[in-house]
């Protein structure tokens, strides 16, 4: 019972990629790789964008003090695991098997790629953990193994 109500609510599934360090043999240089760990059962709801500007999606368009062009959207996710820092999310998918978030300017239009934010515990009215909520944002660099932001 308690199986089928939460698959009714998390009816999404998403892949965690985890980051670890290698260290080069020829130069000793220290560099992250993201290794796929497992898909996941979630819940993803775009959050609002806090400008009064009066828009309504989940993205916000910024032009920083380098006038490069970088889109920020930002995800709620609900899951039963408790993320770390350190984690990516990719592939997320609908019931159906449906691709949720791409890149559709990219050949290909690849799964867009998340970095974890924030991760806390959402507990029921016993004080039990019920869920997990995640706060996920777009990789800036969506193609760069390296790169976190």
């Amino acid at each position: 019972m308690l199986g089928s109500y939460i698959s009714s609510i998390m009816n999404m599934t998403a892949d965690v990629y985890t980051q670890k360090n290698k260290q080069s043999e020829t130069s000793g240089v220290l560099t992250r790789e993201w290794v796929y760990e497992d898909t996941i059962p979630c819940k993803i709801e775009p959050l609002k964008a806090s400008s009064g500007a009066g828009r309504f999606d989940n993205k916000s368009f910024d032009v920083g003090k380098h006038n490069v062009y970088d889109e920020k959207l930002q995800l709620k996710m609900k899951c039963l695991t408790a993320f770390s820092k350190r984690w990516r999310i990719s592939g997320i998918r609908t019931s159906d098997g449906q691709k949720v978030y791409t890149e559709i300017d990219k050949y290909d239009t690849p799964d867009t790629i998340f970095d974890v934010t924030a991760s806390h515990a959402v507990l029921d009215p016993f004080g039990k953990v019920s869920y997990y909520e995640v706060t996920l944002q777009r990789v800036h660099v969506q193609n760069d193994n390296t790169e976190s932001k």
